[in-house]
């Protein structure tokens, strides 16, 4: 569920503004009083988290119009049949008949809807066909703002009832033990099923439910009678019913508390300074986002740098593109750690216009951005050659091959000599985008080789995606940027790196295993344990159309296996124990692997002249 379109109107220092093809994460750059703060007010108010205030409005009292699309996945969908939203109906099929019915505005998988505001304080939400449609609202995404001030308590409170199970949920919301979509009459019809379990087989709601009936019967029961009879024959109708209030919100509530390493007194968490409470805050969010309870929902985060020193700034900023994988990010920046793993698509920049009203640029001027943020080309300086790599692990292997294979990319005392290798979350992020710049400034131009992993994608379609945005970018900034051409970009044919250190007569001569069958037998053992279950090995299984049922199965699709499994899942099957000497033993790995097993990204390397001519000969890797 994400917000992909947003039009303000008239409200604070926006007259009217439109972002559009907004993705999971939205950016603002700008200078001070640009407005920045006012889009993510502006959503929440939208969205029903923020109330609107007197100076919300212009000087002419204007209504407020704030328009949203919001697309809903099927996934979505299946999350707000469970909680009911929306509809009550238990079918699904009949209940998305419902959803549709009530809200007709839900085309092609997205809601549109305008929320509307009058100086009176009214507020509604049309939709093109009902002026006012309160079902709108059932639809909207679990916000979770993090405020200039990190002020912890809502939002501490909001993310650790979310982490309740089903059960506490239940319990919380005062729903009927046999249908969760129905409010809990206290007719106690549950009591004989309950009866008939064990105090050991009783779950945490039955027991509240049997603990509900027994203080009914300690005296509620008997009174309910009396009043009933009473109230009967004095011309009542109605029937009377009490319950007995636990006050379920106090006795599930959650206590958090920080200690300092080597002391035993604990502090409240709100003790924490500031820019340990961003962190604090960022990582309950991580955590929350990991367990995979409950549907994403929408972060703001307003300054993530603020309190922060750089280098926890760009901590941050990693946390933030982690979140962004499953929720939507939206957050406001004047510092440049925080933009290195977004790609330019991400990031929109605000100005004020002649007219003194907030405007955000249809086109953002990235190098503008960097050069302003501050990005500079020293890494790059006395650099022949530069690899972009994905992910951490690439930049420690791929130097082992190259020492394999070349010469002169060694220096006396083991480092790199004059080649770069450069780690990226993303070959189109804006840090790949900087250094691409600062390249062609230096003269390094075409002297590069990007290289992203296969995922168990088409490789010629990746490759041809990557030199399409760059091809883009070029337009959009030709003078700064060299030209990415095929050349310059190798999809690796397995899914990942590692994948190509899975030979198992390799393997077997370093002891790794026992011998070429134990790899297999290990391979089936951890493939029905866990591997089929991951989404990478369930689309092994759609790619062979069938399981694979027996060693045999393992041999004959070994490729397959390379080329579709995630390599981090199958590496560490095997090399996972050797953590300690893991680079000796890639070395030796390396020196009895044939070349054939690493081809297409030696090939790769190859294509250009400045490895051509340092080719290792046969002798010198005998």
């Amino acid at each position: 569920m994400r917000i992909t379109r947003i039009r303000i109107q008239n409200f604070k220092s926006i007259k009217d503004m439109r972002i559009r093809d907004i993705g999971q994460a939205l950016i603002l750059v700008g200078k001070n009083s640009t407005g920045k703060t006012a889009v993510l007010d502006a959503v929440r108010t939208a969205l029903g988290v923020r109330s609107v205030r007197q100076e919300d409005f212009q000087e002419d009292y204007a209504n407020i119009e704030i328009e949203m699309n919001l697309l809903l996945t099927e996934e979505d969908l299946e999350g707000l049949h469970r909680e009911r939203r929306v509809s009550s109906y238990r079918r699904f099929p009949v209940w998305r008949k419902d959803f549709s019915r009530k809200l007709p505005s839900w085309k092609d998988g997205v809601l549109t809807f305008t929320f509307v505001a009058n100086r009176e304080g009214k507020t509604r939400y049309h939709d093109g066909f009902r002026k006012d449609n309160p079902y709108v609202k059932e639809v909207f995404p679990q916000i979770y703002h993090i405020d200039i001030q990190r002020n912890l308590k809502g939002f501490q409170e909001s993310l650790l009832l979310l982490q309740e199970d089903e059960l506490l949920k239940s319990m919380r919301s005062g729903c009927c033990i046999f249908d969760r979509g129905r409010g809990c009459h206290h007719c106690f019809s549950c009591i004989g099923l309950i009866n008939q379990k064990t105090p050991g087989e009783l779950n945490v709601f039955e027991t509240a439910k049997l603990l509900d009936y027994k203080l009914y019967q300690t005296n509620l029961n008997d009174f309910s009678g009396r009043v009933n009879a009473c109230y009967a024959r004095n011309g009542g109708k109605e029937e009377i019913r009490y319950s007995m209030n636990r006050d379920i919100e106090r006795m599930l509530s959650v206590t958090a508390e920080m200690r300092q390493p080597g002391r035993e007194d604990a502090k409240p968490i709100e003790h924490l300074g500031k820019g340990m409470r961003s962190i604090y805050m960022l990582s309950l969010l991580e955590a929350c986002a990991g367990a995979e309870t409950g549907m994403p929902g929408l972060i703001l985060v307003e300054e993530p740098e603020i309190f922060l020193h750089p280098e926890m700034q760009k901590v941050s900023g990693d946390i933030l593109y982690r979140l962004s994988g499953k929720n939507q990010v939206m957050f406001s920046t004047h510092s440049a750690n925080l933009l290195t793993d977004f790609n330019s698509r991400q990031i929109r920049q605000m100005v004020l216009g002649e007219d003194g009203y907030s405007k955000i640029m249809e086109k953002t001027d990235i190098s503008r951005i960097l050069d302003d943020l501050g990005y500079t080309a020293a890494d790059l300086m006395n650099v022949d050659f530069v690899f972009i790599v994905e992910g951490k692990q690439d930049k420690n292997r791929l130097p082992l091959l190259l020492k394999r294979y070349y010469s002169e990319v060694y220096d006396e005392s083991g480092n790199l000599f004059r080649t770069a290798i450069l780690t990226t979350n993303s070959c189109t992020n804006i840090k790949t985008y900087a250094n691409l710049k600062y390249m062609n400034q230096i003269y390094l131009k075409d002297r590069f080789l990007m290289i992203r992993d296969g995922d168990g994608q088409d490789q010629e379609e990746l490759a041809a995606k990557l030199c399409g945005y760059y091809r883009d970018r070029y337009e959009e900034d030709a003078d700064r940027l060299p030209r990415i051409t095929r050349k310059n970009v190798l999809v690796l044919k397995y899914y990942s790196f590692e994948n190509y250190f899975l030979n198992p007569s390799v393997m077997t001569a370093l002891g790794i295993v026992e011998s070429e069958e134990a790899f297999y037998e290990t391979l089936l053992e951890k493939w029905r344990e866990y591997l089929h279950r991951i989404s990478s090995g369930k689309h092994l299984r759609e790619i062979l159309g069938k399981d694979l049922e027996s060693v045999q199965d393992v041999r004959e699709h070994m490729e397959e296996i390379r080329t579709y499994v995630r390599g981090h899942n199958l590496y560490d099957i095997f090399f996972g124990r050797y953590k300690e000497r893991e680079e000796a033993l890639l070395e030796q790995y390396l020196s009895l692997a044939p070349r054939e097993d690493f081809a297409d990204i030696l090939d790769a390397i190859e294509g250009f002249i400045y490895f051509q001519n340092r080719k290792r000969g046969k002798k010198d890797l005998d």
